[in-house]
């Protein structure tokens, strides 16, 4: 049998042994069944509970069948119902936001922040002040993955919402991997995925929905969208507990699964997990000469971004790990000196230690090829 790759990689990720078991064999085969609907409220008290949420009844988790660039879109089609936004860009993803607006012409301005630093939140104030009452809504990105980048999510959203938006955040990359306080950033709308931090399998987007806007939204005005309607998908899951159109049960299974999981595990547990497990690659690559991009204090340690040795680019690097195990991503997509490692999925002490020892291989070898 073919022995898939060890992913340290930041979604898909290694997944624990209990999603495989929900994905085989789901509590319940068909998403019209009660069994369908007890889970989804399963779901919906431990993700929130996972997410830290303090008010849980002034929340409601949409699921969409979407990755997250797809669930981003969603929300910002529904919140584009109440005039012009504004999207908040310090990286590849927030760009991604802004060609997503863009394509599907929703009405925007771009507020922009270096790529190399945390957005500048006293910037942004002093730039929604002189701009008073011109936006309805804005949206940001809490952690930059490409870049490996980690915003000021609470200080942003509190940002926004003096100056009376309506707040949304791309939260993919940093829900459930280090702590959040999504009440404390005031944020209205918080999108995640089940392919990340979860641990559980790609294909359901998720958003956190404050109930008190989905009301505004509602009687603001339809959307354009049909299949991405977050409004309607919302309505129906709220009163149903299931999803207008089809999603497959073992997806939602798989969320189970990892809710199960994690409740045992420990959230903060996790969280630390992620961070030393990351902390041990960078000393030990350090030992190696290979160094971390970024200063600490603007790194999440949750994804990281590293420089290889000169003479040696990503795409033999990747070839010689993947020889060894392991499934290393690129770092920045244009630059081929460098490769990123994410140890937010379900690594072992023994995955670290193979890690280690296939850098040692893989980068000691080819020092010694090149000499």
């Amino acid at each position: 049998m073919r022995k898939n790759l060890t992913l340290v990689t930041p979604g898909p990720v290694k997944i624990p042994s209990i999603i495989h078991e929900y994905l085989v064999n789901p509590p319940c085969n068909y998403h019209r069944q009660e069994g369908f609907g007890v889970m989804f409220d399963e779901n919906q008290r431990d993700l929130k509970q996972l997410m830290g949420i303090k008010d849980p009844a002034a929340f409601f988790i949409t699921n969409l069948l979407a990755s997250g660039t797809g669930t981003n879109e969603a929300t910002m089609r529904a919140m584009a119902v109440l005039g012009k936004g504004l999207i908040l860009r310090n990286g590849f993803f927030g760009q991604r936001l802004v060609d997503q607006c863009t394509r599907t012409g929703i009405e925007h301005d771009v507020f922009d922040s270096p790529d190399d630093r945390p957005l500048d939140v006293a910037a942004l104030n002093d730039f929604l002040a002189s701009n008073a009452s011109k936006y309805k809504w804005a949206y940001f990105v809490s952690h930059e993955t490409r870049a490996t980048l980690k915003n000021p999510l609470e200080q942003i959203g509190q940002t926004l919402k003096k100056h009376g938006l309506v707040v949304g955040a791309d939260c993919v990359s940093s829900m459930f991997a280090y702590k959040l306080d999504l009440e404390d950033a005031q944020l209205d709308f918080a999108v995640a995925t089940t392919s990340k931090a979860l641990m559980a399998v790609p294909g359901i987007g998720f958003v956190l929905c404050r109930h008190t806007v989905m009301a505004a939204l509602k009687a603001a005005g339809k959307a354009d969208a049909y299949y991405l309607d977050l409004v309607g998908e919302y309505e129906k899951q709220k009163k149903e507990r299931a999803p207008r159109f089809g999603q497959p049960v073992e997806l939602h299974a798989a969320v189970r699964a990892a809710c199960i999981h994690l409740m045992q595990v420990g959230i903060e547990n996790h969280h630390k997990r992620i961070q030393s497990q990351m902390l041990e690659l960078i000393h030990y690559l350090k030992g190696l000469g290979v160094t971390a991009l970024l200063e600490d204090k603007y790194r999440s340690n949750v994804v990281v971004n590293f420089t290889l040795p000169a003479g040696l680019e990503y795409t033999e690097f990747q070839t010689l790990m993947a020889r060894e195990g392991f499934y290393v991503l690129y770092g920045l997509i244009e630059d081929p000196s460098m490769f990123q490692l994410c140890t937010m999925g379900d690594l072992t002490d023994l995955d670290l230690a193979g890690l280690k020892a296939a850098f040692n291989k893989v980068l000691r070898d080819r020092t010694r090829a090149v000499a």
